[in-house]
Parts: C-alpha cells; structure tokens; sequence
C-alpha cells in the first residue's frame, strides 16, 4: 500500500476525518521548547522502597515524615533547559501537554548520577568531636561547606559519604503538568515568587514597555525592609534579562505614603516617592549593573 501525499485526491469523507484528526492532533500534541515555563506538581519515590523523598503537596510530606517548615509546597516553575530538575524529568517534560500527568521511572544516570566510591572518606573521631558534632549512622553533617552522610563509626574513624543521598537509585516521579505560563507578565510574577519566595506574587504591581526596553517591579511597603528580597533583586534582573525577549533595564519602585497627623481633620497624603538601588541595567558581556 503506497503513502498518501495528496488529500486532494482521496474521498471527501476520508478527507474530512483526515484533517479533523490532524486538528485534534495539532491541538492536544504540542511538545514544550526550551525556555518555555510550566508550573509543575510531582511526587518522586525510591523504586526500590517506595519511600517518598520529594514532593510538592504538603499533606505528601507530612505523611511521609519529610515536611520541612521552611519550605512553601506548592506546584513549581519550571523553565526548561534551566537544569534546575534532574535529567529525566526535564526530559519527560518537553514531551508532555498542559494538564496532562504521567508516571515515569528515571535510572540513576538521569537522576543524581551513579554512586561513586571515591567519594567515601574516613575522618577520624576527635575531628568531630572538635566541632562539638556527635557523629551518628545516617546523619547528614556539612563538612568544608560540602554536605555528606555518616555512614559508619569505628575504630575511632568515621566513614563520611560525599554522594548525593539518591545516587544510585532509580526514582519514580508522579508528575502534572498544571499550566504553560505564555505572557511575559505570567513569566515575570513566576520569576519573582520563586526568587522573592513571596505566596503572593501579585501584590508586586508590574509594568512591562517594550518600547522602553524597561521592566518595572513596584515592592509593596510590607516587603521592603525584606532582606532576602534585597538581595534576590540581581538575580531576578539577570533572569528577566535572559528569559523576557525586550527588556533592557528593570526598575525596582518603592513607595512610602507620610501617614497623617492626628491633629489633622482632613489634608491630602503626600507621596514621597522614590526608587532604590534595585535600577539595573542589561550590560552587553557583563553583568547587570546597578544605579
């Protein structure tokens, strides 16, 4: 039977099914780009155990003994090509849809890598005890800034694992992906919760003008004496800069309203407005500086 390189020539209703299919198809089959944001639910668990070892669902972790306070658990951005997420799931996500949700098993080599041997040390006992540490089976210890695992104490040493606590296992991922964020104001406020770890992007007020080259973010007075969101402000500005087509410069706006007197019955609030040292600027072959 030959191919058939002419719909032109086969029967109408043969036609007609043939480009409704194509239509469901083009509609519902749309591999993701690099670059392109998807915010992402998932659930991954060892193969070998079952045992739950990250997810983004809170009563997950909770069940599971892994709930961390410090952490806000919730669907995450997604930036592919970013590497911010092991191989295999980048991987299987380019190929998925918005909305749909899949299971996938990911070898180590595409996870965090095969365990290797010279990554085991043995230190000796009176180390830790110099850093008041109690070495214990299991515990996880930082050691020069590098964080490792005790694996065994003996003989006055202690063997010191220097690999990922998941290298070597294969993992299983329950992942959705919950929606493709298209415009820029989407992909900025996604940007900015991650890097400002704010639950609530849109009190931020943003204003895009390409005809600008200028992105400007207005901070809420509630979160300007934030230091982790003075000190996020260069990097957001360096991924606005790589990730939104246009933008050249990125304003940080800070406002502050003098209250009123009490002893006033009535009187307008005077603006004193300004902007901080947030103003950066995209440098061709350096780094955004700032005003």
């Amino acid at each position: 039977m030959g191919l058939i390189t002419n719909l032109n020539n086969l029967p109408l209703s043969i036609s007609s099914s043939l480009n409704e299919w194509q239509q469901i198809r083009g509609a519902f089959r749309m591999p993701f780009n690099e670059k392109d944001f998807i915010i992402v639910e998932y659930t991954a668990t060892v193969k070998e155990t079952g045992n739950v070892v990250d997810t983004t669902n809170a009563d997950v972790a909770k069940e599971s003994n892994i709930f961390d306070e410090d952490r806000i658990y919730e669907p995450i951005l997604v930036v592919l090509g970013e590497g911010r997420v092991v191989k295999g799931l980048e991987e299987a996500l380019k190929e998925m849809n918005e909305g749909e949700d899949r299971t996938i098993e990911i070898p180590p080599e595409k996870a965090y890598g095969e365990r290797d041997p010279s990554k085991l040390r043995r230190i000796p006992l009176r180390e830790f005890r110099k850093g008041e540490v109690e070495p214990i089976p299991g515990k996880i210890v930082e050691i020069n800034g590098v964080p490792a695992v005790i694996r065994d104490v003996s003989g006055g040493r202690v063997l010191v694992d220097f690999n990922h606590p998941l290298a070597g296992k294969a993992l299983i991922y329950k992942v959705k992906v919950v929606k493709h964020l298209k415009t820029d104001e989407e992909k900025v406020k996604a940007l900015l919760k991650r890097r400002f770890r704010t639950k609530d992007p849109d009190k931020y007020e943003i204003r895009i003008s390409k005809e600008e080259a200028l992105l400007e973010i207005k901070v809420p007075e509630s979160e300007m004496l934030n230091q982790d969101i003075q000190l996020a402000k260069k990097a957001l500005a360096r991924e606005i800069f790589n990730y939104i087509e246009g933008i050249n410069r990125v304003v940080f706006r800070e406002e502050l309203l003098k209250q009123k007197e009490e002893t006033e019955a009535k009187g307008e609030e005077k603006k004193v407005e300004g902007e901080t040292s947030g103003n950066v600027e995209k440098a061709s072959g350096n780094e955004p500086s700032q005003s």
